[in-house]
């Protein structure tokens, strides 16, 4: 335990002198968790003055998409960290930010998964959840050839959902229009969760929701964040 709790507070430490030394200015905390194949970041109160002018101005897809352009020029840089200094080779990255909190998520999927005993809280009934998620899914694109489940903690449930792109979407992301689709896709994500009875089925009010995707590879990953 001393070990995993080390290890988190080195991501956290390198998490935000990365974004610090980026952005102009690093988040006020960096919560780390690492179970099976991921490890998640959650920041909190994360906005660079630059960017608070542009929010002002209306400007919250410009906020978005610079940080989506930055943050692929920084995956190397996380990747390397992660290597070094947490001793964790991180395959993928994906990220999202809640610009309204000033919140975020940096989720890292390890080449080896860790070893932990499964989570799954005993209130929580999995064929309804399951059942609510691919209702949700079909409503925003179509159904998942593959959707699981990874409560990181109480509060943090990661849903993996694979084979879920349509074949106009699958068009647009062969002409190279990923962040259009991206910046398309992330309101309509968070209002099918926002809407959705997941809160209700898990008995925690949802208050986040983070989504990112590997367009190349054709699935994507949701973070939900509940108040326990």
């Amino acid at each position: 335990m001393t070990q995993e709790k080390t290890v988190e507070s080195i991501i956290s430490g390198f998490t935000a002198s990365i974004l610090r030394e980026h952005f102009g200015k690093g988040p006020s905390s960096v919560y780390v968790t690492i179970y099976k194949s991921f490890v998640c970041i959650q920041i909190r109160d994360f906005l660079a003055p630059m960017e608070r002018i542009l929010l002002d101005q209306n400007e919250k897809n410009r906020v978005l998409k610079t940080r989506d352009l930055l943050m692929v020029e920084l995956m190397a840089e996380f990747k390397r960290n992660f290597w070094k200094q947490a001793d964790l080779d991180v395959m993928e990255l994906y990220a999202d930010w809640n610009l309204d909190d000033h919140s975020g998520m940096i989720l890292g999927v390890l080449e080896e998964p860790k070893s932990h005993k499964l989570r799954w809280p005993e209130e929580v009934d999995e064929t309804e959840l399951r059942k609510e998620v691919i209702r949700l899914s079909i409503a925003g694109q179509k159904e998942p050839e593959e959707t699981n489940f990874f409560w990181l903690n109480d509060r943090t449930l990661l849903i993996e959902r694979i084979g879920i792109f349509t074949l106009l979407e699958k068009e647009l992301i062969k002409n190279e229009f990923q962040e259009a689709l991206k910046l398309a896709k992330r309101p309509l994500e968070y209002m099918l969760f926002a809407e959705s009875e997941v809160p209700t089925i898990v008995n925690r009010p949802l208050i986040g929701s983070y989504v990112d995707w590997d367009f190349e590879e054709d699935k994507g990953y949701a973070l939900l964040a509940f108040k326990k």
